[in-house]
């Protein structure tokens, strides 16, 4: 639960006092949503939130309750199918949220600006073009639509762009990553 609270402080650019213990960390925060308040918090890729102890877990839906009982506050929770499980977990939680599926990417000119932002962020000397027809399909595919696997595979390809020296991803490149999608 601490790393929990710490993390919204830290997200929240707050300074967390050094050795903070759990009930100094939660009077920092109810310091901030009274002072910020805020309506609505993200909490992405969640399911790490609940990857712990079965204490920790219940800890953490606790102080979503507290969010809404104590400061209005309603929490969208972001993540894999795993966050769902959990929620779906108990009634009193599952109550509490709407459970929305986010659909998967589509192969179109959004996805193609996906990749030509992912390829300006990537420090290679040669261009890799991959919003180019061939290498964006081969990508998409690999990715099954999923962003963090699109980004996962961009990734490991740069990686391997840099090691063969080749400064650039090619169909090459991310055929030699051998990649197994989820």
């Amino acid at each position: 639960m601490t790393p929990f609270v710490s993390g919204i402080i830290k997200d929240m650019r707050a300074p967390s006092p050094p050795k903070s213990n759990k009930l100094q960390l939660l009077e920092q925060v109810d310091v901030l949503f009274r002072h910020l308040q805020p309506r609505i918090i993200f909490f992405d890729e969640f399911q790490n939130a609940l990857r712990g102890r079965k204490s920790d877990i219940q800890a953490i839906f606790a102080f979503m309750r507290r969010l809404g009982a104590l400061y209005d506050i309603s929490p969208v929770l972001i993540g894999d199918i795993s966050v769902y499980d959990h929620i779906n977990a108990t009634r009193e939680m599952s109550s509490r949220f709407k459970t929305v599926p986010v659909p998967r990417w589509r192969y179109d000119n959004n996805y193609l600006s996906l990749l030509d932002t992912l390829e300006a962020g990537i420090p290679l000397a040669k261009a890799s073009e991959l919003a180019g027809e061939k290498i964006s399909k081969q990508i998409f595919e690999m990715a099954e639509g999923l962003i963090g696997e699109t980004i996962e595979i961009i990734t490991a390809a740069a990686i391997v762009a840099i090691d063969s020296r080749s400064e650039r991803i090619d169909r090459g490149t991310l055929d030699a990553l051998n990649y197994i999608p989820l």
